[in-house]
């Protein structure tokens, strides 16, 4: 969007409006102006956000979130914040138009019209033109009064204009790329003396009052998959009966006969393959004399445009990939779609004779019934194993009804009944080993339904999968609890270790710093340290072996000939230095380089503008949390209905 914007936003007029905007505020300095009306939800300048804006701004991105996720509901959307992002933006929305009618920025009646006009949605299918009766039909299904679009639309193009005279504007100078150019390009070569864990001296094995205390001091540390190394998480077992889909298809058989009169009924009624379309070119003519000469023309090679100028008839009229009930006249329809590409007709229509030409031909396309068959027998299968399903359920919760334990209707209703020992949330049992095939079946509904429950309780059937559905009960809870020191003796000890291993590296670290920095040589800190020298000329943005980001980024930071020291990971250190800065050639910069720099700094300087002025235009009108009328905007979301406007 701000790509956008810029594009529009490359004029002198630009800095006019920048100017005023930093004047504006100078004059006017950072006062709120807010004030409550009573029916605003907010109030920025002398512009309001109303109940009734907040609820059908919020209403139509509700829609069409809808559309893109189908099981979205309302409350879902309000808990991940829906309501908040729709009020943030008609607030920002409120404030720029607010700054722009300060500015004296105003729509032209003629703006607003052709700014209609070029909206596809309001143009006429057959004519391709604005038409208004399209438009007001548009609006009404999309639940706006014109007098509605009409101030949206004007605080669109208000805001538009304020916004595409200061996002990007001014050109970045050519120095500024320049310099970020050298920046880019500039290399050094860099030496640094590496300390690791092979560098270390030997570390004597831990006692167990030292393991003991490290696993008292550690509780909170997790493995790489983030799960505690020292608690045993909390187990349940569980008894499950579940219905799945998958399980009922495989006893279904389907008759191939059904099969082929359910095809037979798709093909009839129009269920099956692509239908044809058409494009093609129409001019109206007085007579059949007339339609034939204008037909030979087409078919001469002449546009519609220029025979219809030429022989005094209407615009000619052109429809493309249309399916047959899309053409307004059926008779016509009914010619075209019976001539191929680049044919042309002179054809009697309904209201009187006309010229056609065929601009593209695509003939319906219906699969046969042995290409469809795979299809066709999925789908019957699935019907038939829906319905074993849903009947099995059915005698399944008429047992339970009657006061049936889980494995009693089960087995009434012949339902196999699965038992767990104690597992935790993940899937895993009391090994701690991670089963992936059982966390699939388990981990993501059932599990996480079965530690929400209390114990001894079945629950009512649940869906999941989409098709499937299940019950659990608890039968046992075994609490979370510190494990036994032999149970994780070589993880604790590895840990311990690794722990030792850094500290002592560290130490050796800081003192090889001291040493470099006093002047020591570098050969003889390597030496009394064990660690190694490597070196290596990078830029900025890349990395080496034994060099990445951190060593590079804190390299780029130093004077040449300045030691630092930087942690590498666990057990890893690198002590730095710069032997030489080597400056980019900028005598090998070519204009397309400078160009694209030049853009991606204009971009940034647009983005740091918007930003400012969104938080500027906050702080001005105090556009904080305590001006918004949570009352109010909670009504508009349907969530207090004893708020008045």
């Amino acid at each position: 969007m701000l790509t956008l914007f810029r594009s529009f936003a490359k004029s002198p007029f630009a800095l006019v409006i920048i100017l005023l905007i930093v004047l504006a505020f100078a004059f006017t300095g950072v006062g709120g102006i807010f004030t409550g009306s009573g029916t605003a939800v907010v109030v920025a300048g002398n512009q309001q956000v109303s109940v009734r804006e907040v609820a059908q701004a919020f209403e139509r991105e509700l829609q069409r979130v809808q559309t893109e996720n189908p099981d979205i509901t309302r409350e879902q959307a309000l808990e991940f914040g829906l309501g908040e992002q729709v009020l943030q933006r008609l607030t920002t929305f409120a404030a720029l138009e607010a700054k722009a009618s300060e500015l004296g920025l105003a729509i032209s009646p003629d703006a607003l019209v052709d700014e209609a006009a070029r909206q596809t949605a309001f143009r006429n299918p057959v004519t391709d033109r604005f038409d208004y009766s399209t438009m007001i039909s548009v609006l009404q299904n999309n639940g706006m009064t014109e007098a509605q679009f009409r101030s949206e639309l004007e605080g669109d193009l208000l805001r538009q204009q304020l916004i595409f005279a200061l996002a990007g504007s001014v050109p970045a100078p050519e120095f500024l790329a320049e310099t970020r150019y050298e920046v880019r390009r500039e290399r050094r070569r860099i030496t640094a003396l590496l300390l690791d864990a092979s560098t270390a001296d030997e570390i004597e094995d831990p006692t167990e009052e030292q393991l003991e205390s490290f696993i008292a001091d550690n509780q909170d540390m997790t493995d790489r998959n983030g799960l505690p190394v020292f608690t045993a998480p909390e187990f349940r077992a569980i008894t499950l009966v579940r219905f799945r889909l998958a399980d009922f298809l495989r006893d279904i058989e389907i008759d191939e006969t059904m099969l082929r009169e359910t095809y037979d009924y798709q093909v009839e009624t129009g269920q099956l393959g692509t239908p044809a379309r058409r494009s093609f070119v129409q001019l109206t003519a007085a007579d059949e004399a007339t339609a034939q000469t204008v037909a030979s023309r087409l078919e001469a090679g002449e546009t519609a445009a220029a025979i219809a100028a030429d022989m005094g008839l209407g615009e000619p009229v052109e429809l493309e990939e249309v399916e047959a009930y899309e053409v307004p006249d059926s008779q016509v329809a009914e010619a075209v779609f019976g001539m191929s590409e680049g044919a042309t007709a002179a054809v009697e229509g309904r209201f009187g004779w006309n010229a056609v030409l065929v601009t593209m031909s695509e003939d319906a396309q219906l699969p046969t019934f042995e290409e469809q068959l795979p299809q066709l027998r999925e789908e019957a299968a699935r019907a038939d194993a829906l319905d074993a399903l849903y009947d099995q359920i059915a005698a399944f919760e008429e047992a339970r009804a009657g006061g049936s334990t889980l494995e009693q209707a089960a087995a009434q209703s012949g339902t196999p009944i699965e038992v767990y020992a104690p597992l935790d949330q993940y899937g895993r049992d009391e090994s701690l080993e991670i089963d992936m095939q059982r966390y699939t079946e388990l981990g993501p509904d059932i599990l996480a339904t079965a530690f929400q429950q209390s114990q001894g309780f079945a629950i009512d059937l649940e869906q999941y999968n989409e098709t499937d559905y299940f019950t659990v009960r608890v039968d046992e809870i075994i609490p979370s609890a510190p494990r036994a020191l032999d149970d994780v003796r070589d993880v604790a000890e590895a840990r311990w270790r690794e722990i030792q291993v850094d500290t002592q590296l560290s130490a050796r670290a800081d003192e090889a710093l001291e040493q470099l920095q006093a002047g020591e040589p570098l050969d003889v800190v390597a030496l009394t340290t064990g660690g190694r020298t490597e070196s290596t000329t990078t830029t900025r943005s890349a990395t080496a072996p034994n060099f990445g980001r951190n060593v590079v980024s804190r390299a780029f930071s130093l004077e040449p000939g300045v030691w630092d020291s930087v942690q590498t990971g666990t057990g890893s250190y690198a002590l730095v230095r710069v032997d030489e800065i080597i400056p980019a050639d900028t005598s090998a910069i070519s204009e397309s380089e400078i160009a694209t720099m030049q853009e991606e700094l204009a971009n940034e300087m647009g983005d740091d503008v918007l930003i400012s002025l969104q938080q500027a235009l906050q702080q001005e009108y105090g556009l904080n949390d305590g001006a918004v009328d949570r009352q109010l905007f909670a009504r508009a979301l349907g969530q207090d209905q004893s708020a008045q406007p």
